[in-house]
């Protein structure tokens, strides 16, 4: 049971909202706009709960309600400055048991993506121009599987076969260098 619903409920619509337009095929200039609106819209509505909060946690606003601040943590591109009052937040929330240590590996590898330096967690891929995803450079591959397993994430060879499996397609992943 969450504490605050109506929070929940609010999360919960800024995430869909940001996922529908994420899909939308072929976008054009419009449909950029308005889905970096709404990406504008969910970081000012996330800072102002972070701020009221701290982490939205299970205990506030459910699993789902925290993946939902999850994510649009990870597309507040535009504000790294979020990005990373966000994670600090996220990382105590896991420490208390409030939250999903997976998050932070998604969030953490979105902060490095933008910083351009190595992935630690190996959760973000690029496409290339055939429609492949391209695995991105991570730090100490040889590791990459035990920081992972860390956070509660499957090792790698095991989410790109999900993936290939769930896109129907083998050739969805471009191989590794």
């Amino acid at each position: 049971m969450t504490a605050d619903p109506a929070l929940a409920a609010q999360l919960r619509r800024c995430a869909v909202h940001d996922q529908e337009l994420a899909k939308v095929p072929s976008k054009t200039a419009q449909d950029v706009d308005r889905w970096m609106q709404v990406a504008a819209d969910n970081e000012r509505f996330l800072w102002d709960v972070l701020h009221a909060h701290g982490w939205p946690g299970h205990a506030l606003v459910g699993e789902q309600g925290s993946a939902d601040a999850a994510l649009i943590a990870q597309h507040a591109s535009r504000d790294r400055k979020l990005q990373r009052f966000a994670l600090g937040c996220l990382i105590e929330a896991v420490d208390a048991g409030d939250a999903d240590p997976a998050h932070v590996a998604y969030l953490t590898d979105r902060i490095h993506l933008h910083a351009k330096v190595p992935l630690r967690y190996g959760t973000q891929y690029t496409r290339n121009e055939h429609g492949q995803y391209r695995p991105l450079p991570v730090e100490d591959p040889d590791t990459l599987d035990e920081r992972r397993r860390g956070l509660g994430l499957e090792r790698l060879d095991i989410f790109e076969s999900r993936l290939r499996e769930v896109s129907g397609r083998t050739d969805i992943l471009e191989e590794r260098p």
